[in-house]
């Protein structure tokens, strides 16, 4: 599968951690460097921001996806290459989905986690095939990465499904898993 849209998931908020905007940067450096194209939730605060305005400082393109609702509340970034203006959140994933070819997960709050989770959802249902990263700066994902292990350990979802996404600390771990990324289907969903 080759890759050029790359979405990233994560906060509108920056968090306490100054790693967390270092490595955002960086990521929007990176895919800009790399000819990516970034996908984003088409916010202006946060690490979203700041994905956003690194990769377009280096040149690369970005499309911003918001809705309605939070543009009217002045939290978008619209210059950028293609902004889109969605009328729910729901309009909003379903876009992201259909545009990105893979899935970068930084840290972030509730709604980074929701998305992360629907996406490895999707994913163990076959609504998609795309590989999925939280990128574990610090180890922001270690809790969220021991429930999911959990789950498998007390029966509710198959151990095939911790294969479904990668826990990269930084981004060559990344980028080698999405290079080495096969999706395999529980078993319980090919009979």
């Amino acid at each position: 599968m080759s890759i050029h849209n790359i979405c990233v998931f994560c906060g509108s908020n920056s968090g306490l951690d100054p790693e967390f905007s270092t490595k955002t940067v960086e990521l929007g450096q990176y895919l800009a460097d790399n000819d990516y194209q970034l996908i984003y939730g088409g916010g202006d605060h946060g690490l979203m921001g700041k994905v956003a305005t690194a990769t377009l400082a280096a040149q690369g393109r970005v499309i911003g996806i918001i809705p309605h609702f939070l543009v009217e509340r002045g939290l978008a970034l619209k210059d950028v290459t293609t902004f889109v203006e969605t009328k729910t959140m729901t309009e909003r994933k379903e876009k992201m989905l259909h545009l990105a070819d893979a899935f970068i997960v930084l840290p972030g709050g509730f709604g980074t986690f929701e998305e992360f989770l629907q996406m490895l959802s999707w994913s163990q249902m076959d609504i998609h095939q795309k590989p999925i990263a939280l990128y574990n700066i610090n180890g922001f994902y270690d809790p969220l990465i021991d429930m999911l292990q959990n789950s498998t350990k007390m029966g509710f979802a198959p151990v095939e499904n911790l294969d479904l996404f990668i826990d990269g600390h930084d981004l060559d771990e990344i980028f080698t898993g999405f290079d080495q990324f096969n999706h395999v289907l529980p078993m319980k969903y090919t009979n």
